[in-house]
C-alpha cells in the first residue's frame, strides 16, 4: 500500500526542466513578476501615458449652464460626474440662455500614475450675470408655456420645471418685469404640474432664489391669495386643477359660490356695454382692396364683413407664389382658391396676405397697417353677427394673438408677447350651447375647416 501511494504521489509531480541555464523555480517566478508588472503598468501607468488630463469640475452660479471646451460641447454644470479635459491649454466657456457667457483660459494638467481609478480633478467656478432678468426668465417661460400643450405628465413621462428653474436662475436679481411675465406664464397653468411650477417659482423669486424665510412665505401667500380673488374665473380653474376630494371643499366654499356670482356679473355687465346700431356702422362701410370694411370707430379699428375669398387669395399668389405651398398640401386641390372662403391657409400664409394687403392700401391710408384680428377685436365684431358681419358657418377664423387656454388671467401685453406660445388663437361663431367658441393651432399648421379675415387699423409703432 506505501509503495502504491508513493508511486502515485511521483506520477502527480511535474518537473519543469531548466531554460537557458536558468533553474525552473527563479525562471518561473520572473515570469509572474513581469506578467504582474505589465498588469500595473497596463492599470496604473499606460492610461495616463496614453490620454492624459483631468476631471474638470465645473461650477456654475446659476447651475445648468452648458460647458463648452475649446467650442466644442461637453455637457453641464452641476452634472455631478465632472468633465474629462485632455492636459493642454484650453478654453472653458459657460454659456446659459438668457445670461452673458462667461470663458476662461486654463492650463489643464495631467497625472500619469493612478490615473484609471484616481482621476486628477481640476475645480473651475464662473459666476453668471444677466444684463436683463426678464428677458432671461421670459425664455424659461416660454418653455413652461410650450411643455403644458402636452397635458398632464404620468409616472413614464415627466416635464421640467422650466418656470420655478428660470425664477432660481435669476434669483436676487428679479425687477418688477419678471412679476409680470409670471403673470403671463400663469395663463398656461392647465396641469397639475404646471400648477406646482407656477407655485414654485413663486416662492423662488420671492426669495431671490434662496431658501425661504417665513416672512418670504407670509409675502408668498398673501399674494396669491390676492391674484385669485382678483382674476376671474379663478375659483373654477383652482378647483378643476386640484385633487377630488381637495376640490369638493373648494367648491363648498362661500369663496368659491361669491366667485361665480361675480363672475357672472361681469360678463353681464360686458354684454351690456354701448353697441353701435347697424344704421351707424352701414353709414361707415368702406370697400377697401377688394374687400368690403365695417369700421368701428370707437374701437380704433375696421374688420372684412367676410372672410378673404379665394379669388382675391389667388391674386394674393400670383405675387408671392413662395405661399404657394404654404397655403395648401395634397388634400387641398388648386379648385380650393374659386371657393368663396379661402381655407387650408397657415397662420403664416394669413399674416402675409395682410402685409400685401397692407401694401396694397390707398395713399390716403399710408398711416394703416392690415393684419389679423386680435380676439377681443373678434369677438366685439362677432356681436354685430346677425345684423352686418358674417361670421355663421365660416368655420374657424385665425386671430393675431398668441394662444393661451387661460386668457382671463390678466398680464401687460409686453409680458403676453415676450412669453409668447407655440399656438395661435382660432374663433368662431358659437353654433350651440354646448360648442366651443376658441381653440389653438400652431402657426404652421393649415385644416380645410380654418379660414381668416383681416382688420384694419392705425400702425402700431
Amino acid at each position: 500500500m506505501r509503495e502504491r501511494e508513493k508511486q502515485a504521489e511521483t506520477d502527480d509531480q511535474v518537473k519543469l526542466k531548466p531554460f537557458l541555464g536558468i533553474k525552473a523555480g527563479i525562471w518561473l517566478t520572473g515570469l509572474y513578476s513581469l506578467i504582474l508588472l505589465a498588469a500595473l503598468f497596463l492599470l496604473l501607468v499606460y492610461p495616463g501615458l496614453r490620454n492624459p488630463g483631468a476631471v474638470l469640475s465645473i461650477k456654475t452660479e446659476p447651475e445648468g449652464a452648458a460647458i463648452r471646451v475649446n467650442g466644442i460641447y461637453m455637457g453641464t454644470s452641476g452634472s455631478g460626474s465632472g468633465i474629462f479635459v485632455s492636459k493642454g491649454q484650453k478654453t472653458i466657456e459657460a454659456v446659459l440662455p438668457g445670461f452673458e457667457s462667461q470663458s476662461a483660459f486654463h492650463e489643464i494638467p495631467g497625472r500619469v500614475f493612478g490615473s484609471l481609478f484616481f482621476p486628477l480633478r481640476y475645480q473651475i467656478e464662473f459666476n453668471l450675470k444677466t444684463r436683463s432678468p426678464s428677458d432671461a426668465f421670459a425664455r424659461s417661460a416660454a418653455d413652461f408655456a410650450a411643455w403644458t400643450f402636452g397635458g398632464e405628465p404620468t409616472a413614464v413621462w415627466q416635464i421640467p420645471l422650466s418656470l420655478s428653474e428660470g425664477a432660481y436662475r435669476i434669483g436676487p436679481e428679479h425687477d418688477p418685469a419678471s412679476k409680470e411675465i409670471l403673470n403671463a406664464a400663469s395663463r398656461f397653468t392647465v396641469t397639475r404640474a404646471a400648477l406646482r411650477d407656477l407655485v414654485r417659482a413663486k416662492f423662488l423669486m420671492d426669495s431671490g432664489g434662496l431658501s425661504a424665510s417665513a416672512a418670504n412665505l407670509a409675502g408668498s401667500v398673501t399674494d396669491i391669495l390676492h391674484f385669485l380673488s382678483e382674476s376671474p374665473n379663478s375659483a373654477e380653474w383652482l378647483s378643476d386643477l386640484l385633487p377630488p376630494e381637495t376640490a369638493v371643499i373648494v367648491r363648498n366654499s362661500d369663496w368659491y359660490k361669491n366667485t361665480v356670482k361675480t363672475d357672472a356679473a361681469i360678463q353681464q355687465n360686458t354684454s351690456e356695454t354701448r353697441r353701435m346700431s347697424a344704421g351707424e356702422l352701414l353709414a361707415n362701410e368702406r370697400k377697401i382692396a377688394g374687400l368690403s370694411f365695417i369700421n368701428f370707430a370707437n374701437n380704433g379699428f375696421m374688420i372684412s364683413v367676410n372672410p378673404v375669398p379665394g379669388s382675391l387669395y389667388k391674386t394674393f399668389l400670383n405675387e408671392n407664389p413662395e405661399f404657394d405651398n404654404a397655403a395648401q398640401n395634397e388634400i387641398f386641390p388648386k379648385a380650393m382658391y374659386e371657393k368663396e372662403d379661402i381655407t387650408g391657409v397657415t397662420w403664416y400664409a394669413a399674416q402675409a396676405f395682410c402685409n400685401w394687403l397692407t401694401e396694397n392700401l390707398p395713399s390716403s391710408m399710408a398711416d394703416m397697417e392690415a393684419r389679423l384680428p386680435t380676439e377681443s377685436e373678434w369677438e366685439y365684431a362677432a356681436g354685430y353677427e346677425d345684423e352686418i358681419i358674417n361670421m355663421r358657418n365660416t368655420g374657424w377664423e385665425w386671430c393675431l394673438d398668441p394662444y393661451a387656454p387661460l386668457p382671463f388671467f390678466s398680464a401687460s401685453q409686453k409680458a403676453i408677447q415676450a412669453v409668447g406660445s407655440p399656438e395661435r388663437t382660432l374663433k368662431r361663431k358659437q353654433l350651440s350651447a354646448s360648442s366651443p367658441t376658441r381653440a389653438s393651432l400652431p402657426p404652421d399648421f393649415s385644416s380645410p375647416y380654418v379660414t381668416f379675415r383681416p382688420v384694419i387699423s392705425r400702425r402700431n409703432p
